[in-house]
């Protein structure tokens, strides 16, 4: 990299009083609005006092089981009061959490827990999966109060190790420190400006960051923690419902989740609802038109932020005009408060406006490593020519600044995508397949089935050119999170390789819209409705086949539900469609529910 000084996109400096544990000032908020309303979940009510001495107080719990100072934790707690006693119990333990999704196999809760090496869990009452062959200690959080424990800690020390999938087949340990989390909290309040008693809707799981921003800034403002029920995160009704009732003004949305929210609320957006941020994945001009459309003559103001992990979640953030939808791409805009972030050639140098180059991030928001991996630490944190002392993340994202300065992404240099917001490697799927005794050689790529639905597809070689895909899907499902699933594998005899002996992904053949049909055909007035709906989205020539296996995913379910319930003039919940899984079933749980209907209904 060059020596010479380096163009860096509106490079902010501000003293945001970032010297602080993430903890210590939730507990001074604490101290200052002790009956305030910290979190809500459904009918409950939790105040500050109440959560900060159940979070010391288990903290307390933590040490007498042998937690120690600047240890990792693992949290496997889905969302409720619960959640928030474990994670801030652990960090004033002293400790760093680690946290693992609540659908996680417990196969990959194994791996993560050993390559974090971390020698507790905490779960909650009722836990998330069997925890028996963890490994670890586990540790059910109660939310009782014990004596108040907070184990000094410095603001450079860690407060979490989240896992990314990762190109070498094992998952990536982001480790933060409190410090740039601090700051990153600190920055949202300074943009955003959550008011004493306002409310952030916490439906983002555990293990993906933006879940961070929904727990903890409310916490340190005097805002409320409005807690989604468990399983409805992936329901737009759901979420809308819970935004009205709990008088919501902050939402976080990927945009293909942003979409169907606002086909759910059009006409009848959430009241409160002043701010909502989309990341995770590029916010596409027309999801920016309409959500003006939906929340014209409203105060709600939509803002494109955009990060990785490496640097405590968002780096950059754009604020969305409706004149925004005429662009041919929505930019990722200018840093966040004490970020520095270039565009940068191969050479290291600085491009010019217009000219494709990387993007690489710095400043106090970036991790600290990869968690017990100096090798690939040093490989994507590299020293900072124009600032000495400092490193620089280089993040393989691709992008131009444009004629304002804004950055514009332009997508990945490498096999990285992203598949509903979540961070995937193609690489580790691959060698979690080829560990299949069945598997001699594998290549995952992406299609997009529609526009803007990214699914993996897998092809397969194995021994005779023969393979049990069903076997080989079972495998992955008990190893890997759901959205690392291929929705497809194809069996090959061989891959098709270039002159240099590289696979040619150009040559792979493009996955048949057609599925054998091994069942039997829909049948009956509620399977044809049923059949008509899921058709819009999947094959639907067989009654018996299982939605996911086809390729079904949460969001591709809930459009299905969506259609179900516009056809039928029926709030049928989301989840019906998890417990039903085929065109067959469906139909019945779908009569059950007008029957239950009819019968609850007012005589006339």
């Amino acid at each position: 990299m060059t020596d010479g000084p380096l163009r860096v996109a509106g490079d902010l400096e501000e003293d945001l009083d970032i010297a602080h544990t993430l903890h210590e000032l939730i507990q001074a908020q604490a101290d200052r609005t002790p009956e305030a309303i910290a979190v809500e979940s459904g009918s409950q009510r939790i105040r500050y006092r109440e959560l900060d001495l159940a979070a010391r107080g288990f903290a307390r719990a933590l040490a007498e089981r042998g937690v120690g100072a600047r240890s990792p934790v693992g949290v496997w707690c889905d969302r409720g009061p619960n959640l928030l006693v474990a994670l801030l119990g652990v960090l004033h333990a002293g400790a760093a959490f680690v946290p693992l999704d609540p659908d996680l196999p417990p196969a990959r809760v194994r791996t993560m827990l050993a390559e974090a090496r971390a020698g507790h869990c905490v779960v909650d009452v009722s836990p998330c999966g069997p925890v028996d062959g963890l490994d670890v200690e586990v540790i059910a959080v109660t939310g009782d109060a014990g004596d108040p424990l907070t184990v000094p800690v410095d603001p450079d020390d860690l407060v979490s190790i989240y896992y990314t999938s990762g190109s070498t087949g094992k998952p990536k340990g982001v480790a933060n420190p409190h410090r740039g989390w601090v700051n990153r909290m600190r920055w949202m309040q300074q943009r955003h400006q959550l008011r004493p008693g306002e409310g952030v809707l916490h439906k983002t799981v555990l293990s993906f960051d933006d879940s961070a921003v929904e727990l903890f800034w409310p916490l340190i403002v005097g805002g409320r923690v409005v807690m989604l029920e468990r399983g409805l995160h992936r329901d737009p009704r759901a979420i809308a419902r819970a935004a009205t009732a709990h008088e919501v003004s902050v939402l976080q949305f990927v945009p293909s989740m942003l979409s169907l929210f606002l086909e759910e609320v059009a006409g009848s957006p959430p009241p409160t609802l002043r701010t909502v941020i989309s990341s995770g994945e590029a916010l596409r001009p027309e999801l920016v038109r309409r959500f003006h459309e939906v929340f014209l003559d409203t105060d709600c103001s939509l803002h494109n932020q955009w990060g990785p992990t490496e640097a405590s979640i968002d780096a950059t953030i754009h604020t969305c005009s409706p004149e925004d939808a005429a662009l041919p791409v929505i930019p990722i805009g200018r840093p966040l408060t004490n970020y520095r972030v270039h565009v940068l050639d191969e050479s290291g140098m600085p491009v010019p406006p217009g000219v494709e180059g990387e993007l690489y991030v710095g400043g106090v928001g970036l991790a600290r490593c990869y968690w017990n991996d100096p090798a690939k630490t040093a490989e994507a944190f590299l020293p900072d020519p124009a600032v000495p002392g400092e490193r620089l993340y280089r993040t393989g994202d691709r992008a131009v600044h444009g004629p304002d300065g804004a950055i514009i992404f332009l997508g990945r240099r490498d096999h990285q995508v992203k598949i509903r917001g979540n961070r995937v490697e193609l690489g580790e799927i691959e060698r979690t397949l080829v560990t299949h005794t069945d598997v001699t050689d594998a290549v995952v790529t992406v299609f997009e089935a529609q526009p803007g639905d990214k699914q993996l597809l897998g092809y397969v070689v194995g021994h005779g050119g023969t393979v049990d895909t069903e076997a080989v899907r079972h495998f992955l499902i008990e190893r890997l999170p759901g959205y690392m699933l291929p929705a497809r594998l194809i069996v090959l005899s061989e891959l098709p390789l270039t002159a240099s002996g590289k696979v040619d992904r150009n040559r792979l053949p493009a996955p048949s819209t057609e599925v054998a049909a091994t069942g039997r055909p829909p049948r009956g007035e509620s399977e044809l409705l049923v059949a008509e709906a899921w058709g819009q989205f999947l094959p639907a020539t067989d009654a018996e086949a299982d939605f996911f296996e086809l390729g079904g995913h949460s969001l591709l379910a809930t459009r299905v539900i969506s259609v179900l319930r516009r056809a039928l003039n029926l709030d049928l919940p989301l989840v019906l469609l998890f417990d039903n899984p085929t065109i067959a079933g469906l139909a019945l749980a779908v009569e059950r529910e007008l029957l239950s209907e009819h019968q609850g209904a007012p005589d006339e």
